[in-house]
């Protein structure tokens, strides 16, 4: 069950809680069976002895002797343990339990059709799982792009964070993470190399300016993008190392939430050029290009050996290969 659960990404709790759920299912759709009338399911019994109000005129349209209906109806009532009809006579009608049955009754039965034929029916597909640590737009457009090109693919995308990247390579057919120290013993290439631009309030004095330094940002507000543990974004570093003096630091792992507090005025912070379009539709945000030729940002790429990859996962790497690589 772990093997399952881990391979279509299931906590065990859940899929216990489905095996369950399915096994109750299954155990009222077999006592709904095992009453019925020479094969005449118990919900169409049910609801001809409800429309004619009458166990003979109902045998006669199920084409069913009337003892046989009478005797499905009084074995199922003595299964379930409840009375489902009030019979005045000839004439019998469904009396409150009878009605929930029935209505729960159709419902299940056709749920459970309904998920057996799609367990069993169902067109195979394969899929395709990514890791990613980082947002990327150019990866997102080609992704799409590719998606479009063979719409028989399922596409698993997982956000992960550091805490699971020693396990993700095994687990993935492809990460893509920001470079770092942290992620140096694992082989992968750089997918492009991004500038970074400052995102400063358009009430903000540094919005006047057309470019900015390092420098200007003594005692400001800075936001940064803090990944995990230990792994920030690389401005945080630089602007650590160029002892700058600035007011205060606000970590955030969202770029809506630095979005959220460079549009409010609570600070300044940096964005690569690939993910600039969350705020550049902020009316609230001017972005202005950094003078630092060294403050880039560089987008990694990594792939399972060519041996553990599924086809359609050989398939994805030459399309990457092709179209962001090249």
């Amino acid at each position: 069950m772990k093997e399952f659960c881990k391979r279509y990404a299931l906590e065990e709790y859940a899929f216990s809680n489905l095996l369950i759920a399915l096994t109750e299912s299954c155990t009222m759709f077999n006592k709904i069976r095992e009453v019925s009338a020479h094969g005449t399911e118990p919900n169409k019994v049910l609801y001809r002895c409800a429309q004619t109000q009458n166990f003979s005129k109902a045998a006669q349209l199920l084409n069913v002797t009337q003892s046989a209906l009478s005797k499905s109806i009084s074995n199922l009532e003595s299964e379930l343990g409840v009375l489902l009809f009030d019979r005045f006579g000839k004439k019998v009608t469904l009396n409150k339990s009878g009605k929930k049955f029935l209505e729960h009754a159709v419902y299940s039965i056709q749920e459970l059709d309904d998920a057996v034929s799609a367990a069993l029916y169902q067109d195979v597909r394969p899929t395709l799982y990514l890791g990613l640590f980082h947002y990327s737009e150019r990866f997102m457009q080609c992704l799409k792009d590719f998606s479009v090109s063979h719409s028989s693919v399922t596409i698993q995308i997982d956000h992960l964070d550091v805490s699971s990247f020693n396990q993700a390579p095994n687990e993935y057919d492809m990460l893509l993470f920001p470079q770092h120290p942290l992620y140096r013993k694992y082989k992968a290439d750089v997918v492009y190399s991004d500038p970074y631009f400052l995102a400063v309030h358009q009430s903000h004095p540094l919005s006047e300016k057309k470019v900015v330094r390092l420098n200007d940002l003594v005692s400001q507000n800075l936001i940064f993008i803090k990944y995990g543990n230990g792994l920030f974004d690389l401005p945080y570093h630089l602007c650590n190392h160029s002892a700058i003096g600035v007011n205060g630091y606000i970590h955030t792992n969202s770029y809506e939430m630095q979005r959220w507090f460079i549009s409010n005025n609570h600070g300044v912070g940096f964005v690569p050029q690939g993910g600039a379009s969350l705020y550049v539709i902020d009316p609230n945000i001017v972005l202005l290009p950094i003078l630092e030729e060294h403050l880039n940002h560089e987008v990694m790429i990594g792939f399972k050996r060519e041996k553990q990859l599924s086809d359609i996962g050989k398939q994805f790497a030459r399309y990457i290969k092709d179209t962001l690589l090249t």
